[in-house]
């Protein structure tokens, strides 16, 4: 029992919920891939967007996360 509080409240605030990102991530991915077909880059190319897209998205969700979560 005590390891388990102890667990959450040490990443309680650190992070976002997990849902937050898998929504933020689908969307951005799906609106992604409407505006930037597939077969209009190498795939290289396609991997390397879509990798940047996920690190730079992740990085703001948490920093936002944590901007709201300290003024609470």
């Amino acid at each position: 029992m005590m390891t388990e509080n102890r667990r959450t409240s040490t990443t309680h605030g650190k992070w976002a919920p997990w849902w937050v990102y898998v929504v933020v991530l689908v969307g951005a991915n799906w609106l992604r891939a409407g505006l930037l077909p597939g077969d209009q880059f190498p795939l290289v190319v396609t991997v390397a967007i879509t990798v940047g897209q996920a690190a730079v998205l992740f990085a703001l969700i948490t920093v936002i996360h944590r901007a709201f979560s300290r003024s609470a």
